[in-house]
């Protein structure tokens, strides 16, 4: 969860620097299987394993860093379990050199994990760099077979009809039912005393319609900016993330509370970005920018500032994924400055429809041909990816770290040890919580306890809670592109170079000196994105949402297509606006102390 949206810029790049490179030719299966016995299917893989050995393994993530693997209580655990000792390395940057120069001078470590989106995906597998993990599991972990669960598995099966990878960070359905809600990737967040100044106001307009949050970003600039308690000298209205070589995430966000669509009313897959609701959202940025609501220096403000924005308690309104800047809103909260969730519509006050965090997989780990003791480490991949792997590495061993709460087994419940360790702040001293790469927190999500959490944790946890009853899975518009067809190293150049118009272009749609300037000025990027194959780009896609769709037997990717559909309340029953702390939202999906 925390990989997640930190890196998205990243996957983009990845794509782009792999997708340009023609594949060699297939080197074949240059390493042939060690003549071991198989091992039974009657009880746990692992449970067989039959000696002590060590792992290399490489995280393709500049920040990612267990310097106490092999040492601490949790990978003692896990040795004594597994016989697996494991030696982690991870590059300088996340340029992707390091990976790229193991490939090219065939020197991959044992085990290897790279983002899931990476086209390094599709080019470790087929050109023979990799095993086949079903196979490895057939002969030596039969139980990871039955473990891996059909819609993962139908999600990351080659043509070839072999799995090479396992995820981390997948939200199987196994896990998920209608009545889930998981926390949106990004968030509406306010400046909570700004807010209540403003809905106290006799003549406030409904802030959950973009009118009157741009009236709210206004009356606040001119009563809040200045010296003296509560004000900024500095004042941002709408602070967004950072404008990157693709674009803009912020924007992505803001669609959906726009509720713009990636499916028509027939249920084709359509581009929101041609949608009115996307339309209105990059008008109304447009409009916030030239009323001085937005400050330039946005639009070329990278992470450290956008963070000491939000640290000083400069903006009113941000739009970013809060799990990025965990630091900044703490130092606000510690400094008295609280932000809060804020529902936000189209003018029309049509229902949002929010990104969930649910996805396929942001992480997928690979076992190299170059491995040693092959045999043992499909085991450790089995018991990492179970439920028992997961409980050890997110919690620590059961009965010294933590035990059941209940005899259902669906939550768990924190030791003194654990308790003193999060209050210390040494958690990962113990080991819980740093192998990461391999989380299922669909299952993990709903067992964990809050208990013992320190008070800025549960208030930066409860950033997003509330926007939960808006939230819903994307995963069915991400299907898979067919790395087998004649066409996909074409079609992934082809987004390339979309993408990069899009970044190149973005700015200046927003930052246009008149409406019907900002106006032209998309209709000038659509078209420079047309001419880099937009159109063949996504007349491939659509084909591949529809037979996605097909394949998990849904008739509705969009929510709001789906005639069962249930939209939250927004408003009073008489149409009126809420002035709730939190609008349009409910006190039940807040996490509340636990002592």
């Amino acid at each position: 969860m925390k990989f997640k949206k930190t890196l998205a810029s990243l996957l983009v790049g990845m794509i782009a620097l792999t997708a340009l490179a023609p594949l060699t030719a297939c080197r074949g299966d240059d390493a042939a299987m060690p003549d071991i016995p198989d091992t039974p299917g009657d009880k746990d893989s692992w449970l067989y394993h039959d000696k002590e050995y060590d792992v290399d393994w490489y995280v393709d993530l500049s920040f990612f860093s267990y310097p106490n693997s092999g040492r601490d209580e949790t990978s003692q655990e896990l040795k004594r379990l597994t016989g697996a000792t494991i030696n982690f390395t991870s590059p300088v940057d996340d340029s992707g050199q390091m990976l790229q120069m193991m490939i090219a001078g065939d020197k991959l470590p044992d085990v290897v994990t790279i983002q899931a989106d990476s086209d390094n995906v599709v080019k470790l597998a087929k050109e023979g760099y990799v095993w086949p993990l079903d196979t490895l599991a057939e002969h030596w972990a039969p139980t990871l077979n039955d473990r891996v669960e059909e819609d993962i598995r139908a999600y990351f099966e080659m043509g070839d009809g072999h799995l090479y990878c396992l995820p981390g960070n997948a939200y199987s359905d196994k896990y998920i039912d209608e009545d889930t809600k998981f926390d949106s990737n990004g968030g509406l967040l306010v400046r909570n005393d700004w807010y209540e100044w403003y809905i106290a106001q006799p003549n406030a307009k409904d802030i959950t319609k973009p009118s009157g949050l741009k009236d709210a970003m206004a009356r606040v600039k001119e009563q809040f900016t200045g010296t003296g308690a509560g004000k900024v000298e500095t004042f941002t209205g709408m602070l967004l993330d950072q404008f990157t070589g693709t674009g803009n995430v912020s924007t992505i966000y803001l669609s959906q509370y726009f509720g713009a669509p990636f499916e028509d009313a027939e249920g084709n897959y359509q581009d929101v970005m041609e949608t009115a609701q996307y339309k209105e959202m990059l008008a109304w940025l447009n409009e916030l920018y030239r009323d001085g609501l937005i400050r330039p220096s946005n639009l070329t403000a990278q992470m450290d500032g956008i963070g000491g924005v939000i640290s000083r308690g400069e903006a009113f309104v941000t739009s970013v994924a809060p799990q990025n800047y965990y630091y900044s809103y703490v130092n606000a909260y510690r400094n008295g400055v609280e932000y809060v969730p804020l529902i936000l519509t189209n003018e029309a006050g049509e229902t949002p429809v929010i990104q969930d965090l649910t996805g396929n997989g942001f992480l997928v780990t690979m076992i190299s041909k170059k491995a040693k003791n092959i045999d043992q480490i499909i085991k450790l991949l089995d018991f990492i990816y179970s439920e028992e792997g997961n409980r050890l590495l997110m919690f620590g061993k059961e009965g010294d770290m933590w035990n059941w709460a209940d005899e259902e087994h669906t939550q768990v419940q924190y030791t003194e040890k654990y308790l003193n360790a999060k209050k210390n702040q040494e958690l990962s001293k113990y080991g819980c919580n740093c192998l990461t790469v391999m989380m299922n927190l669909a299952y993990l999500d709903p067992i964990t306890s809050h208990e013992g959490d320190l008070e800025e944790r549960l208030y930066f946890d409860n950033l997003k809670r509330p926007i939960r009853p808006y939230c819903y899975s994307y995963k069915i518009s991400w299907p898979k592109l067919d790395p087998s067809h004649k066409d996909y190293v074409d079609i992934i150049r082809v987004k390339t170079k979309m993408d990069a118009r899009w970044g190149e272009y973005l700015p200046d749609i927003i930052k246009s000196n008149s409406a019907e300037k900002s106006v032209s000025q998309y209709t000038a990027t659509i078209e420079a994105m047309n001419r880099a194959g937009r159109e063949r780009y996504l007349e491939f896609y659509s084909r591949s949402y529809t037979e996605n769709k097909q394949k998990m037997s849904v008739t509705w990717g969009w929510p709001k297509n789906d005639p069962a559909f249930k939209a939250p309340t927004l408003r009073n029953a008489d149409g009126t606006f809420s002035n709730d702390p939190i609008p349009a939202t409910g006190d039940p999906y807040y996490l509340i102390a636990m002592n």
